[in-house]
């Protein structure tokens, strides 16, 4: 308190302590507010009553100086609340929505990296919310997926890849039963294979085996052809199926061809290392034939059957070491004899076919196709060299 005083009921000042305004008067009115040495100070005026009778009145002079301290420290208390208030508030929204959004990141970057070819991704969070539910059905989700990826690549080795997808896609739908299809098939045998096989160990003959098997795989999935078996030494190659090929023919002839181009080449390579080689002879031929999923409803297998499959390999057992021989009538398309270097053989007695059957030796077909299975030829070879020499580093 700055100051206060005692008027009479006039308005006179009768007496005062400390401060007053100039020229109080309380008679004009009860509250002034005014400075002293920029310190703002506010006077109340009140009357004093006796038995509501104005008897006098007072004044107290006040400095505003605490109440504005306070009313700032309160200002200052309520924004500085505010603000922690609003950085909680938005450290808590953000751990929610950190919460909330992190397992749907975790879910679109497993779906980019199912989409990718990665089904070994799983979601390592584990929550008891929905959310968690939709975790753990990718993971499971994720889990099958690769199992069946793991179930096809493993059915691939022993069927051909469209056989496969075929039959993981929907396997209520693998059956006994075939259609008529048109199509070419291989038969090519090793010469003198049981010969050969008794002065061989079986390991030594099952790692010559898959050389030469490798090199018949890489010229058949080169044209577009399928492995329908291997029966020992002979392989068993169809065109036409399961995927349709207009040119199954033409194809066929090619791969037939690079066989004996790759094998004469392999050969070189084993030679040069004192390793066995082995010659074939292969018999192609093309026509209607059945082709499906045939044997018992415990075991079955997909492939080819009918008179022509029985040519073809007729027509190998017929053919000698390194040639190929097909039945006339697959030349007798000019599309095809035009894209085709052949010698006629003549007719042979076939077994099983009361008429002679005329036959060629397929010696080649034309440049652009045999540069670039050369082309594909020296690929083979130098993948193989290479994986030689690693073993050898080992």
């Amino acid at each position: 308190m700055r100051g206060a005083a005692l008027f009479g009921r006039d308005g006179n000042l009768t007496d005062k302590a400390g401060i007053l305004p100039l020229a109080a008067s309380p008679l004009h009115e009860q509250v002034k507010r005014w400075d002293l040495e920029d310190e703002p100070i506010t006077t109340y005026y009140a009357p004093i009553k006796i038995s509501d009778v104005v008897a006098g009145h007072t004044a107290i002079s006040l400095s505003d100086r605490p109440i504005m301290a306070a009313r700032q420290a309160v200002r200052d208390t309520m924004i500085t609340a505010t603000l922690i208030m609003s950085v909680i508030a938005i450290v808590v929204a953000f751990l929610i929505s950190r919460r909330l959004a992190q397992p749907i990141h975790d879910l679109l970057a497993a779906t980019s990296a199912m989409r990718k070819g990665d089904l070994n991704y799983r979601i390592q969070d584990r929550r008891n919310d929905e959310i968690g539910g939709l975790i753990e059905a990718y993971n499971t989700m994720a889990h099958g997926m690769l199992e069946k990826d793991q179930v096809e690549r493993v059915l691939q080795r022993f069927v051909s890849p469209s056989v496969a997808r075929n039959m993981m896609a929907d396997l209520d739908q693998v059956q006994l039963g075939g259609r008529d299809v048109s199509a070419t098939v291989i038969f090519a045998d090793i010469v003198g294979f049981t010969r050969l096989s008794e002065n061989l160990a079986p390991d030594a003959i099952a790692d010559m085996l898959n050389v030469y098997f490798d090199a018949i795989t890489t010229a058949t999935s080169f044209y577009r052809g399928t492995i329908d078996k291997y029966m020992g030494d002979c392989a068993m190659i169809v065109f036409g199926v399961p995927e349709k090929d207009d040119e199954h023919l033409f194809h066929a002839l090619c791969c037939a061809v690079m066989i004996q181009r790759l094998v004469k080449r392999l050969n070189e390579y084993r030679n040069a290392r004192g390793e066995t080689t082995v010659t074939f002879r292969i018999g192609i031929n093309s026509g209607a034939m059945l082709a499906g999923n045939l044997g018992s409803r415990d075991r079955m297998q997909y492939t080819v059957v009918g008179d022509a499959v029985n040519l073809a390999s007729r027509l190998s057992n017929m053919a000698g070491g390194n040639e190929i021989i097909a039945a006339a009538p697959l030349l007798s398309n000019p599309n095809i004899a035009s894209r085709v270097r052949a010698t006629e053989c003549g007719a042979m007695r076939i077994r099983g076919k009361e008429q002679p059957v005329s036959t060629h030796r397929i010696d080649g077909v034309h440049a652009l196709s045999e540069t670039l299975m050369e082309q594909r030829i020296a690929q083979f070879l130098a993948k193989l060299n290479t994986e030689h020499e690693r073993v050898q580093g080992e």
